[in-house]
């Protein structure tokens, strides 16, 4: 993990002067820092700032932007579209799916998922976790979280290639420069969203691995095969 870095949810530029707030204030306090300690900020946005602490107590700090260097946005784009999984299941997938690289995560109510949605305090949590990971792991670039109806109400498909898990298939994956992988809720596709995978999407059908994969185990595979 890269040492004393914090997420600020605003612009980034050298000379300003900026605060952090709540979680990233108390996460700034647990590390210890003090005054004339240099940290790094992002921002999810391909921006990597070193800032002075130039003022530190009990309920706020100061800190003065000496550095900021810009990220070239990936070039790759990979989003995870899943079908509602258990809580614990998903907090999984989004948290090492941002670690793997992914762009976006377009959740959806499957037809045999157990929820149909996600409250606003489950969709914060989700973005915590990313946030938490980004800072983690060194990547820039936040994944954005967007919430989508069933797959026979989408408008129309994301674009570039995509492709979903089909255990009938012997097809492998062959990722792109714009890749969408779709994974089912823990008991698969229905027929009917299969059919609208095959001939409304035209998405790929490919077998993941020779054996049969959890939901979240399917997800990250996927992800890590598409970004290696």
């Amino acid at each position: 993990m890269p040492e004393n870095r914090f997420f600020q949810d605003t612009p980034l530029q050298k000379g300003q002067t900026t605060s952090l707030q709540e979680e990233e204030l108390r996460h700034l306090k647990v590390m210890r820092c003090k005054e004339g300690d240099v940290i790094e900020l992002v921002n999810g946005q391909n921006l990597l700032a070193k800032a002075q602490i130039t003022n530190l107590s009990k309920s706020s700090v100061s800190l003065h932007l000496i550095e900021v260097k810009t990220k070239p946005t990936p070039t790759k784009q990979v989003i995870l579209a899943q079908s509602y999984l258990r809580p614990k299941n998903l907090d999984l997938v989004i948290e090492k799916g941002t670690e793997l690289g992914a762009t976006a995560f377009l959740l959806f109510p499957g037809d045999r998922s157990e929820k149909t949605s996600l409250s606003q305090n489950q969709l914060h949590r989700l973005r915590h976790l990313t946030i938490s990971a980004l800072k983690q792991c060194g990547r820039l670039d936040l994944p954005k979280i967007e919430q989508m109806p069933p797959l026979a109400d989408w408008p129309t498909p994301p674009p570039g290639d995509l492709f979903f898990g089909d255990l009938t298939s012997s097809t492998p994956l062959t990722p792109t420069s714009h890749t969408t992988l779709f994974i089912g809720p823990e008991k698969g596709f229905s027929p009917e969203e299969e059919n609208i995978l095959h001939n409304t999407f035209h998405a790929k059908g490919i077998r993941l691995n020779p054996n049969i994969l959890r939901a979240e185990t399917a997800a990250l595979c996927a992800l890590s095969l598409s970004i290696s």
